[in-house]
Parts: structure tokens; sequence; C-alpha cells
């Protein structure tokens, strides 16, 4: 059983997440990073890169993943969302080969929160049409 905010007991089987979620960001190293979010950044100066998975919360299911590039200097913050499309299958063994799509990138201002900026970027793809379950 979970507490409801006002102290009342509830059942955890009345509980139905929807929508997205993701997990805490974490730092990345920049050759961990889709190269057209590097290209987007280039010139910039004491950025951090960050990641998180983006899960269907219905369903429990990853959709894709979001990478952040954060420059706090300039108080910005570049973001693309990455989903994996089977390219090809290995002709030896069967084996399917992905490869990563991303978006374009998107700037827009960071407020020295890496969670906040993770939502402010989700309100982005939801605006733009580019929700995760629909990528092909």
């Amino acid at each position: 059983m979970r507490e409801q905010p006002v102290g009342e007991a509830v059942d955890d089987d009345d509980f139905v997440p929807e929508g997205l979620m993701w997990l805490p960001a974490k730092e990345i190293d920049v050759s961990e990073v889709h190269q057209s979010l590097v290209k987007a950044v280039a010139g910039s100066r004491g950025v951090e890169f960050f990641t998180t998975y983006v899960l269907d919360a219905a369903m429990a299911s990853q959709l894709g993943r979001v990478q952040l590039a954060i420059d706090h200097t300039a108080g910005e913050a570049c973001g693309i969302f990455l989903t994996d499309r089977m390219a090809d299958a290995d002709p030896a063994k069967s084996d399917p080969i992905f490869v990563d799509e991303a978006t374009e990138p998107f700037k827009f201002r960071y407020f020295d929160d890496v969670e906040e900026a993770v939502w402010a970027y989700s309100e982005h793809l939801k605006k733009a049409g580019i929700h995760p379950w629909m990528q092909p």
C-alpha cells in the first residue's frame, strides 16, 4: 500500500501510470554523444552531456533516449531524441543491425536543473508532434 498526500491509504492496484516518464539523467562522456549533438554545440566551452531513457509509463517500455548538451555559462541546453531502427540483418547470423536515428538538435534556455531541462525538451517533442511512440 502507498499513501496519498491527504494521508488516505490506497491500494497500489488502483494506481495506473500514464504518459511519458524518464530515469534520472546521468552525465556521459562526449565519446558517447551522437555526432549531430556534438556538432550543434561545437565551439561552446564547458559543455556537459547528459542522457536518459524515455519510457511509456503505462506499458513500462523504453521508447528511446534523450541526450542533452548543457552550457551553464550561456544558460542554454540543446537536445536530441534517439530511437533505434533496424537497418539491416547480419547475413551470416541473421542478427538485426540497429542504427540510431536522431531528431534535429533543438536549443532552448536552461535554468540550472538537468531534470527540468529533460522535461522542457520532452515538452518540445510534444509540441512539435514528435511523440516518441510515433517514431517509425
